[in-house]
């Protein structure tokens, strides 16, 4: 997992040959105020997700791992709380599938809680369980995010 802005996303573009690419999709969908939907930047290897939403009390959201793609999540309206432990140290509610490569886990105590506000991101890699969506006060407000798949 890395939490950080997007005025520092080029310290970690060599962590994975598409990160230079998806993020800069992020900065251009965020200078143009892209419309809610799908976005292939290539293939199926990476795309984008922007998504309108409300967030949630952490009982009503979903903890997740993916095993064929890494996520980046960039807040770019709002807030939300996302929750991060180590697949280890969690326990499957659901087998994984392949199909729509998740994995649901059961809410435990995680290790790391942070707030996203506009302009930070969460990178998510395979071996973090992350529970996003989460009202970062109690109080469920709007968020736009943009959810960056990238193939592992």
């Amino acid at each position: 997992m890395i939490i950080d802005t997007l005025a520092h996303d080029e310290l970690y573009h060599s962590v994975h040959p598409s990160f230079k690419a998806a993020f800069a999709f992020i900065k251009q969908a965020v200078a143009e105020n892209l419309a809610v939907g799908r976005y292939e930047i290539d293939g199926k290897d990476l795309f984008a997700i922007i998504q309108d939403y409300t967030t949630r009390q952490p009982e009503d959201a979903k903890a997740e791992t993916h095993r064929q793609y890494i996520d980046i999540q960039c807040v770019v309206s709002g807030a939300e709380r996302i929750d991060v432990w180590d697949i280890a140290k969690a326990t499957a509610s659901t087998e994984y599938n392949a199909e729509s490569d998740v994995q649901f886990f059961e809410n435990e105590d995680c290790a790391v809680v942070s707030v996203l506000r506009a302009g930070d991101y969460g990178i998510y890699f395979p071996h973090d369980v992350h529970r996003p969506c989460i009202c970062p006060n109690g109080d469920p407000q709007p968020v736009t995010k943009i959810v960056v798949k990238v193939r592992v």
